[in-house]
């Protein structure tokens, strides 16, 4: 007996129809301009083990392992996620890279099991302040009781994680902040912790600003104090879809490469190859990425200030210190609206319903995709004037060919370039 979904035929799920519409999608993706914070393009380099023979193979050697393969799929270019590693580690300021994390939040798990016990207290940030919206159920479901803190425009009160920590058991403080034009003070809550409650572990979730850490223009959390960050590898840093987590201390190490052997089988090679790729293609010019994708942050929220949007922060501080803008609108009609009138030109933005200090659905933009891909201070002008057109009507057929002709050259390998070199 065949089952169907109602209202489909087997027509729609001829497979050669559907490779058609993918890749008809991805065409019609490759040319949009995407504000969403929480993504990034993958390089053409760093995409290349996507496609490849080792999406399917297992490889579980770790740096220092003797050369013994149950699995030989990998062997041939395991040494790619050594030098990978490594250059994140350069880039992290970091003695130790781990890896095995296949998402953000197989990052978050990882952690969390590593570095506090069952029916301790693990204390992270509330989602009306910013933080994850799920890192409460998680530590339930892991057996931690949850603790949360208030964070205000980028800060903590001090005396209020005084007064969770003082009773003790708190195992852990895991700052997870995920919407952020301003990010916290680490080393504040480092002290606070060191004082109190010298035994709790401090984490830096940073997986939205990770780029900019790396980059050097959001303090690095382990010169701040932090036991160890991460997080996401594909948000304001460009890379794939995986997790990656840094620390100075062997002990933190220890604790994470024992709980991944339980909580992480397969670490997804392909992926992990891609995020090497990508780690190594732009490590020389971090920097540069990181400050031009706040500065485009900047410059995007000013215009669109000037034009009328009621831009969350003041011109006084330039909006936001990371790759985030938020812009508040007048209610749910207006943001579908809006979102709709940009989707339908190629322009792709982030709408949100849990924005902090904002009730109703809301823009959270992100610069750091546009930015990876060459767009400047022209482009981004530009990019503010569509958004501004698009309150009142729909946009012209050609707005993202003409604003995507401001762009200059990439934070990646020129493609052209690639195919030659590698011999593609």
């Amino acid at each position: 007996m065949t089952v169907r979904a109602a209202g489909k035929t087997s027509a729609d799920a001829d497979p050669l129809a559907l490779a058609r519409a993918i890749a008809d999608a991805d065409r019609r993706a490759a040319s949009a301009l995407n504000l969403v914070p929480s993504e990034n393009r993958v390089s053409p380099l760093a995409s290349l083990p996507l496609a490849s023979d080792f999406y399917n193979r297992y490889f579980f050697n770790t740096d220092g392992d003797p050369l013994f393969w149950e699995f030989r799929g990998g062997e041939d270019i395991a040494h790619i996620e050594a030098l990978g590693a490594a250059a994140l580690r350069r880039m992290a300021m970091a003695r130790y890279c781990n890896l095995r994390p296949i998402s953000g939040m197989s990052a978050m798990i990882l952690t969390v099991a590593a570095l506090s016990k069952p029916g301790s207290t693990v204390v992270s940030v509330d989602q009306d302040s910013g933080g994850h919206y799920a890192t409460p159920a998680l530590l339930g479901r892991l057996g931690r009781r949850s603790r949360l803190l208030t964070c205000k425009d980028g800060a903590v009160d001090e005396s209020e994680l005084a007064d969770v920590l003082a009773p003790g058991g708190v195992d852990l403080v895991y700052v997870d902040v995920q919407n952020c034009v301003r990010v916290p003070d680490f080393r504040l809550m480092s002290d606070v912790i060191r004082n109190v409650s010298p035994g709790t572990r401090l984490y830096v979730d940073a997986s939205h600003y990770l780029g900019l850490v790396l980059g050097g223009l959001v303090d690095n959390p382990l010169d701040c104090g932090a036991d160890a960050y991460g997080g996401s590898t594909h948000k304001s840093f460009p890379g794939p879809h995986k997790g990656v987590i840094f620390t100075n201390a062997e002990d933190v190490d220890e604790s994470l490469r024992s709980a991944q052997f339980d909580l992480v089988s397969s670490h997804h090679f392909a992926e992990t190859l891609a995020l090497s790729l990508a780690a190594l293609e732009v490590e020389d010019r971090i920097g540069d990425y990181a400050r031009a994708t706040n500065d485009n942050a900047r410059r995007l929220a000013g215009a669109l200030a000037e034009a009328g949007f009621r831009v969350c922060g003041d011109t006084g501080t330039g909006y936001t210190d990371t790759h985030q803008v938020w812009v508040e609108l007048a209610g749910t009609d207006e943001a579908y609206a809006l979102s709709n009138r940009l989707a339908e030109a190629g322009i792709r933005v982030n709408l949100q319903s849990s924005m902090p200090g904002m009730s109703g659905v809301h823009l959270r933009l992100g610069s750091n995709e546009v930015t990876f891909e060459g767009a400047g201070p022209q482009a981004i002008e530009e990019l503010a004037g569509a958004l501004v057109q698009a309150r009142e009507r729909a946009l012209g057929p050609h707005t993202v060919s003409e604003i995507r002709g401001r762009f200059g050259a990439p934070f990646y390998t020129d493609p052209e370039k690639l195919k030659v070199e590698a011999g593609l």
